[in-house]
């Protein structure tokens, strides 16, 4: 079995023991890990139109006081900062430099539509973004410097927060555990864990996050797809009914039956469940919408992208855009940017080709083409920009 980084634990006991159960510090997971990118290019992304960061200081001691400002920063917002206790943050940063991708790999066990991106952090000594929990998986790898993360050990549901920030900063925070990381260490937390990490010195911190939809999303991804497919058309009924002394009262009877119609509703949509997963959680973020659709262009078709892989050119999968994919009885579906196209069922087994490959060759095209289904949905992927060319 597939180790988990420096431990002695497989990656299937890292879910079984602490996946959304305990956090997990994991020295040196990373070996001698040095960063990939300074802090100097890092506030380059963070002063562009089209990437999304943040400049967030502390002011006081009291942990109350806070200034956010949100990006693109400029020369003006580093010029007038102090010393100690800011922090920069720039989100998605595996889309923006995809060179940067390498560093997903070894988290590929857990499902990539499950992955949310890559955000890297630079704080000078004391820089901090305050005590808080996060709604998603996280793991923080210390790529420079030093940080000091105290975290709780149980979840936390209900937080109270410093009233009047735009910023979720815990009110009351009592840590159970203090630990110090050097670069390469990472520390995993599960969903709404607390936790405060303090920059020791100069430091920069990989945070890989790991999202999932909330159950409202879900619902009403469902209802709009029930009403897509002109499901859920059954209407509330009482055969059951009792005379009601109070006509107006809405009673308990009247809420079960209410109960059971959306349960029954639920799985009157089963068939159609793996579609909403898969459109949902492909949605592209609307930060990168404009990035993600640069790529698209016009496409004439099959021979075409014969002629161009013939011309030596490969294609690169767009990192901007989220993939997944499903099979059901009748045809397998891929996902991408919350839409749904279909192949046949000879072409099922092209899907992982389509959508977890980072590049595709002469030779995998000529084996797409062997399935007239998934060599029309690659140029139709392209035309929309999932694809692009490159040089070999």
């Amino acid at each position: 079995m597939a180790s988990f980084f420096n431990t002695e634990l497989s990656q299937q006991q890292f879910l079984d023991q602490y996946w959304q159960k305990k956090p997990l510090l994991i020295r040196q997971a990373f070996t001698d890990f040095v960063s990939p990118i300074s802090p100097e290019e890092l506030a380059g992304l963070a002063c562009e139109e089209e990437i999304e960061s943040r400049l967030i200081e502390e002011q006081g001691q009291d942990g109350k006081s806070w200034q956010v400002t949100c990006g693109p920063l400029s020369d003006d917002d580093f010029a007038r900062l102090p010393e100690t206790h800011w922090t920069m943050l720039v989100q998605d940063v595996d889309k923006h430099l995809p060179e940067l991708q390498s560093l997903l790999e070894p988290f590929r066990f857990i499902p990539d539509w499950r992955r949310d991106d890559l955000m890297i952090s630079y704080a000078p000594e004391f820089g901090t973004v305050g005590p808080h929990t996060d709604g998603y998986d996280v793991f923080l790898l210390q790529a420079m410097g030093e940080r000091r993360w105290k975290i709780g050990e149980q979840p936390i549901r209900e937080a109270k927060l410093v009233d009047g920030l735009g910023l979720q900063i815990l009110a009351e925070f009592t840590p159970d555990q203090t630990w110090d990381l050097q670069p390469g260490d990472m520390l995993y937390l599960p969903p709404h864990f607390a936790h405060h990490g303090v920059a020791l010195n100069d430091c920069m911190t990989f945070s890989f996050g790991f999202r999932a939809p909330t159950q409202v999303e879900m619902l009403d991804a469902v209802v709009n797809n029930l009403l897509e497919q002109q499901l859920g058309k059954a209407e509330y009924s009482d055969p059951d009914l009792l005379i009601n002394k109070q006509s107006s009262e809405v009673d308990a009877q009247s809420v079960a039956r209410l109960k059971q119609m959306l349960h029954q509703a639920i799985d009157d949509a089963e068939p159609i469940l793996a579609r909403v997963l898969g459109k949902i959680v492909t949605e592209t973020k609307p930060s990168l919408a404009a990035l993600a659709t640069e790529a698209a262009i016009e496409l004439e078709g099959i021979d075409e992208v014969t002629t161009l892989f013939e011309q030596g050119e490969i294609l690169q999968r767009n990192p901007y855009f989220r993939f997944a994919w499903s099979v059901d009885a009748t045809s397998g579906q891929l996902y991408m940017a919350g839409e749904v196209y279909e192949v046949d069922l000879q072409g099922v087994k092209y899907l992982s080709v389509l959508t977890e490959q980072a590049i595709l060759t002469s030779s995998d095209w000529q084996e797409v083409l062997n399935n007239q289904s998934s060599a029309l949905l690659l140029c139709q992927l392209i035309a929309e920009g999932g694809w692009f060319w490159s040089e070999d």
